[in-house]
């Protein structure tokens, strides 16, 4: 489009409107236009539904369960399970060397063995290599350990104190979870806390940490488990911010 500019000044058009002499005088109405207005009806007619009251319904309280804050004391009983964790590891260490002597057979094959809530470890066949000879063999010789299965039952006690302390909305976010003695078989594998990372296929990362295996498989706390753990820990004088 060619837009031309011009220097030349143009006066504004101011066009002067004459009033008219003209009176307005009302016109009466025909007798078609009173008919037209008697039968006239709204364009739509509002029917309210049965039960419409003006009155508000009364407001419904809602209870939100946020949970505690993490414990004071939730430092110690993190050095506490760094501390068995760091035993755990040299016991079960020891284990897989004399294993690898006395019973080479099970020593090659892959496994994991946890804490029941009675103290004894348990065969976990999560690789699906043991048969039911291999898993008792296996049971034995991990409860035979003395050591070891004193370590792992110190180092199940010390996590159970470790997610206890902690918050569902603070701090390290353990308390999301509750971890007993009684599931603790079914959320925390050991074997893989002690395994180098560098032979993991890439499957097997999660469960190199305490964490991510809580995470992945441990139960979520409600207000009835943090309760009831509460009630637990009322006679150990643990310290809980609410």
């Amino acid at each position: 489009m060619a837009l031309s500019v011009s220097a030349t000044y143009l006066s504004p058009a101011n066009t002067l409107l004459t009033p008219s002499g003209q009176k307005l005088e009302p016109q009466p109405m025909t007798n078609a236009d009173k008919n037209t207005l008697a039968n006239a009806t709204p364009a739509a007619i509002y029917h309210p539904s049965e039960g419409t009251s003006t009155t508000a319904e009364p407001l419904e309280a809602v209870d939100t369960w946020i949970g505690r804050s993490q414990s004071p004391d939730f430092p110690r009983f993190a050095d506490i399970a760094a501390g068995a964790h760091q035993t755990l590891k040299t016991h079960f260490q020891a284990f897989q060397a004399t294993l690898a002597t006395s019973a080479p057979d099970l020593a090659s094959k892959k496994y994991g063995f946890t804490v029941e809530a009675d103290g004894k470890l348990k065969v976990l066949d999560t690789a699906s290599q043991l048969s039911s000879s291999d898993t008792q063999r296996l049971t034995d010789l991990l409860n035979n350990s003395l050591g070891l299965k004193a370590a792992a039952v110190a180092y199940r006690d010390a996590s159970i104190d470790l997610v206890d302390a902690d918050s569902p909305w603070s701090g390290s976010y353990m308390g999301f979870y509750s971890l007993t003695k009684e599931n603790f078989a079914k959320t925390i594998d050991l074997a893989p806390l002690f395994k180098d990372t560098h032979t993991m296929v890439p499957g097997e990362f999660r469960s190199a940490t305490f964490f991510t295996q809580l995470s992945d498989k441990g139960e979520r706390a409600t207000r009835e488990t943090e309760d009831a753990m509460l009630e637990r820990r009322a006679a150990q004088g643990f310290v809980v911010r609410v």
